[in-house]
């Protein structure tokens, strides 16, 4: 038996935090609509979720589930590699090599396995993996299960990067994978893609591996990510997505012209080769999203429109936040038990949103974590500012606020 000990301090924490009314996870949904949720028979406006594109409601995609659900089988059955491959996973993984403007793609089954079973396999221990400081956890397990030497450089500084790829290169590494994010997932900054491109000029040796999971379907020409926004796709060696923001469905996938890269991700990453395929109901559901994309490119405008006048309103409230374009818009809170806090009282007038903390954004710096989808409404948008607005003296939201010294909130 493990001693009590080990979790006990941990248990305590979230059991003062549901008994306080502010432990803000788990909550169960007892109904979606996307836009809107029920929970516990109360109706809230969602400005939390990842479905930018609102397409897991859509009619069209949820048939094709159905479908793949009634052809294929609730479950897989097994691993691709063994009797878990469809046609569909086939099919798919040529769409979004298409769509993102690569030779080929792999289909893992999550996101998170994507990254941490390719990067497994494509760094050596020889190899020194340099990655942007604010990485998703996916990206430093990945670096880590590589056996590479792993270094990280000061967010979005691609002059840090270069500093620290310079230091790397006197170590005489056979690779070096500079690893970074499209659009970060909580901030909603874009990677300095043509900064940190630009390093390739001087180290021949430097590969260049973007997450764009929040990206996909939301950047670019008919949302073919962030590396098409800047017209970059040529010189990004490995670009990785996931279905389960914009494509509404889950799963991940790895794109490169280097096939023969993927053809050893195929056959070794470990995350692919044991664990179950992904269930043809989500390939199918992904597919259908992507077609929806290609022929309804307005989608994307209103989710930019939107996006734009929820930061509009927030800056009018004088919010402390910011804006680079996608659906995600953080509000700065600072201390973890504020944000909880804040999270409450949003709940409580119909407002569901989410606070980050630690260790997905750095200690001390908790955020509201917003995010828009193109099925929002200007009421939803409306009625989320005037909740916002309401509560922004009482937290200190606006920027003004965060000059002073900072006052306990009960």
């Amino acid at each position: 038996m493990l001693p009590k000990s080990r979790f006990q301090s941990f248990v305590e924490m979230v059991e003062q935090g549901k008994q306080g009314g502010y432990y803000p996870f788990f909550r169960p949904l007892t109904e979606s609509w996307g836009p809107e949720v029920a929970v516990d028979g109360r109706r809230l406006v969602m400005v939390g979720s990842n479905d930018y594109l609102g397409l897991s409601h859509d009619p069209r995609v949820v048939s094709a589930a159905q479908e793949a659900a009634h052809r294929w089988g609730a479950g897989p059955g097994g691993s691709r590699f063994l009797c878990g491959n469809t046609t569909l996973h086939q099919a798919l993984e040529e769409r979004l090599a298409a769509f993102i403007g690569k030779k080929a793609a792999v289909i893992h089954t999550t996101g998170f396995t994507t990254n941490s079973g390719a990067l497994h396999c494509l760094a050596a221990t020889s190899d020194v993996l340099l990655c942007d400081a604010e990485s998703h956890a996916s990206i430093v397990d990945g670096c880590l299960f590589s056996r590479g030497r792993l270094l990280t450089f000061r967010h979005n500084r691609a002059d840090a990067a270069g500093a620290k790829l310079k230091f790397a290169q006197e170590k005489n590494p056979e690779a070096c994978f500079l690893v970074t994010e499209g659009v970060f997932s909580m901030s909603g900054d874009l990677a300095a893609l043509p900064e940190l491109l630009a390093l390739k000029h001087g180290h021949p040796n430097l590969v260049v591996y973007l997450d764009d999971a929040h990206g996909l379907g939301v950047m670019g020409r008919n949302g073919r990510g962030t590396a098409d926004h800047f017209g970059a796709t040529t010189d990004v060696d490995f670009i990785m997505g996931t279905f389960s923001k914009a494509l509404a469905s889950i799963g991940g996938f790895i794109a490169s012209d280097d096939t023969d890269a993927l053809t050893y991700i195929r056959h070794q990453s470990r995350p692919l080769i044991f664990s179950a395929a992904l269930p043809a109901s989500c390939a199918a559901a992904a597919l259908a999203s992507l077609d929806i994309l290609e022929q309804e490119p307005e989608r994307i405008e209103r989710l930019r429109s939107n996006s734009r006048m929820a930061y509009e309103g927030y800056c009018r409230i004088g919010l402390a936040t910011r804006f680079s374009g996608s659906p995600i818009l953080p509000i700065g809170v600072g201390s973890e038990m504020k944000a909880y806090q804040l999270s409450r009282d949003l709940f409580e007038q119909g407002v569901f949103a989410l606070p980050a903390v630690f260790p997905a954004v750095p200690r001390g710096q908790a955020i509201i974590r917003t995010a828009y989808m193109s099925t929002h409404e200007p009421r939803h948008i409306e009625r989320v500012l005037a909740v916002l607005e309401s509560l922004a003296g009482k937290y200190e939201l606006c920027r003004s606020d965060h000059e002073r010294e900072p006052v306990a909130v009960s």
